[in-house]
């Protein structure tokens, strides 16, 4: 699991850029008794056809990321947002760019350029060490794409990485892929790799339409709390995936939560919890596509979701494994 992590968040791949995303997970699908296609707005869907009613998971291939909108003099890239980037996180994190070129963001503010006092994308530039505009536009170009530099780190049993939203969500379903037996499957499996979710969710919105779900599920991440005194939320690291009961979107189907709940029990699989006020999942698309869909959420509690340097336990990603395959499975 942590190789396969490793892999997927060293990926380019912010949104409408999955392709290479795309490419290695079908690599490693290869062995699956599942059927492999993209869809016209270019998820990733992989079918294993059973008697039973239609569930489709999803996480998300693509990241928030960096795109270049102007050039100035001195060839410093200004830049505007893939996604919700968090601008006060910004000062001193590297960009990749798909080409191979690495920059450094730092801030335009004269009267304070040690500290500055305010974080306005707008006031955000990439160096990337070109000595002029005509210099730089050598290198890049207006509307080129970039990512936090996906450099990856275990300590033990934390990782420590960009792209762990949603690149751990892909690993789980991935290794859930991997790993079922058909023959065990009780529902007729849809497992979709979602493209464009930082922008509007709208891979889950396309692919739910086409497929019509009797039940959804959506797997992806969610702030942990545990890092502050008193914690902010009830999540922590380590203590196990979240079935979410409500974020900033929705509120997750209580039937579907309870019997995740109950498996969770039954099988010993450490759980909490989720409930926030902010952001939201594939898992809201999902619930009001067509007439609806009975839809849950488990989510990987993650530290400083939307940064260079987001944290998450291993374990829990393990454990949303086992959690969804003892759902899935008779």
């Amino acid at each position: 699991m942590e190789e396969l992590i490793e892999k997927l968040v060293k990926v380019f791949g912010p949104s409408s850029r999955e392709d290479k995303v795309k490419n290695l997970i079908k690599e490693e699908l290869k062995k699956c008794e599942c059927e492999i296609s993209i869809d016209k707005f270019g998820n990733l869907i992989a079918h294993i056809p059973q008697n039973g009613p239609k569930l489709m998971l999803a996480s998300h291939l693509d990241t928030i990321g960096f795109i270049i909108t102007d050039v100035d003099k001195n060839g410093l890239i200004r830049f505007t947002s893939i996604g919700g980037l968090r601008t006060s996180f910004l000062l001193g994190s590297r960009v990749l760019f798909e080409n191979g070129i690495l920059g450094t963001i730092y801030y335009d503010d004269r009267e304070n350029l040690w500290e500055p006092k305010e974080f306005k994308i707008e006031k955000y530039f990439i160096d990337i060490g070109a000595k002029s505009k005509k210099d730089a536009l050598n290198l890049v170009s207006i509307g080129m794409e970039g990512i936090f530099y996906p450099q990856f780190f275990l300590n033990g049993d934390r990782i420590i990485s960009p792209s762990l939203d949603d690149r751990s969500g892909c690993a789980v379903l991935v290794e859930l892929l991997k790993n079922v037996k058909k023959k065990s499957l009780k529902y007729d499996l849809y497992a979709v790799f979602t493209v464009q979710e930082e922008v509007g969710v709208k891979g889950a919105r396309t692919s739910t339409y086409e497929i019509t779900p009797d039940f959804g599920i959506a797997v992806d991440v969610t702030t942990a709390g545990d890092f502050l005194d008193p914690h902010i939320n009830a999540l922590e690291l380590g203590k196990g995936p979240a079935i979410k009961v409500m974020d900033g979107g929705m509120i997750t189907n209580t039937d579907l939560r309870n019997e995740l709940v109950n498996i969770a029990r039954k099988n010993n699989i450490p759980y909490q919890l989720e409930v926030i006020t902010g952001g939201t999942t594939d898992a809201f698309a999902m619930q009001i596509t067509k007439e609806g869909v009975k839809t849950a959420a488990i989510s990987i509690p993650t530290r400083y979701v939307h940064t260079q340097g987001e944290l998450a336990d291993i374990n829990d990603i393990k454990n949303t494994v086992a959690l969804l395959k003892n759902f899935i499975e008779k």
